[in-house]
């Protein structure tokens, strides 16, 4: 089939008109992933919007924001949002390796926040990194050196999502690129491909499942630091507790489904 063809159904006049020919697959099966994984995974992408619906609220009960020392936090809480997005939406394209990546930045800006929120002094010293050599060492020694006790200080599995983020995602490792390799073997010798987007059914659903649940922890930090506002919003306590409930009930039902076995037991 000639690639002109294969976007007929997926891809608008425009599009054909504008992607060059060495482009148009990969562009076309991003979406087409994306499609396939929004029908296939119905029940993921309503956890998706429904997290997000309780995102957006969250954002509209806090205006206007009136404590100066919640300002920018407040934006960087936003920024953490937006990166959340843009990484499910790579996640139900089944580009995985890239999701994880960006997945990894928004629990980044997500504990910026959370710390500049629980001392307001490192505002400052966030904004003023740029400014010079004594300004950066600040910087670092405020939100790079030991992260578990000080910038994930409270954040348990926020920090242990993030190194395993950082390892499937964002570093460029072995982890990062397994289920996108595959082996080809001819006449002339062996070759490795790399595939840009795709992966197992099962799989894709799983991981974006497993995604969702970082993204539910994150909203729940933002939740836990404007708890006082935004509990006396009646409707957003139930947007939250009808999430809860989808949540646990997907958690049982692809346990079923995968067969997945509880961890073992430490003794």
């Amino acid at each position: 089939m000639k690639e002109k063809e294969q976007g007929t159904d997926l891809l608008l006049p425009f599009e054909l008109q504008n992607i060059p020919k060495q482009y148009l697959p990969y562009y076309e099966a991003r979406r087409q992933n994306f499609f396939a994984s929004i029908q296939g995974f119905s029940h993921l992408w309503q956890m998706f919007m429904m997290l997000d619906a309780i995102w957006m609220r969250e954002f509209d009960d806090l205006k206007p924001v009136n404590d100066p020392n919640r300002l920018f936090p407040t934006m960087v809480y936003v920024s953490a949002h937006a990166k959340m997005r843009l990484a499910m939406e790579l996640a139900f394209s089944a580009c995985l390796g890239e999701a994880r990546s960006i997945l990894r930045d928004a629990i980044e800006s997500i504990v910026h926040a959370h710390v500049m929120l629980t001392d307001p002094k490192l505002q400052k010293v966030w904004l003023s990194k740029d400014d010079g050599k004594a300004e950066e060492k600040a910087f670092t020694e405020a939100f790079l050196k030991n992260k578990a006790d000080r910038l994930f200080k409270g954040l348990k599995e926020l920090h242990e999502k993030f190194g395993e983020l950082s390892e499937t995602g964002s570093h460029t490792t072995m982890m990062s690129m397994v289920g996108r390799l595959s082996l080809e073997t001819n006449s002339t010798g062996m070759s490795f491909n790399l595939n840009y987007t795709g992966a197992e059914p099962a799989m894709l659903e799983q991981m974006i499942f497993t995604m969702l649940l970082t993204c539910f922890v994150m909203e729940d930090t933002f939740y836990t630091d404007f708890e006082g506002r935004l509990k006396l919003d009646i409707a957003l306590v139930k947007m939250r507790k009808e999430f809860a409930e989808l949540k646990e009930r997907l958690r049982k039902e692809l346990i079923i489904k995968h067969k997945i076995q509880p961890p073992p037991v430490i003794r």
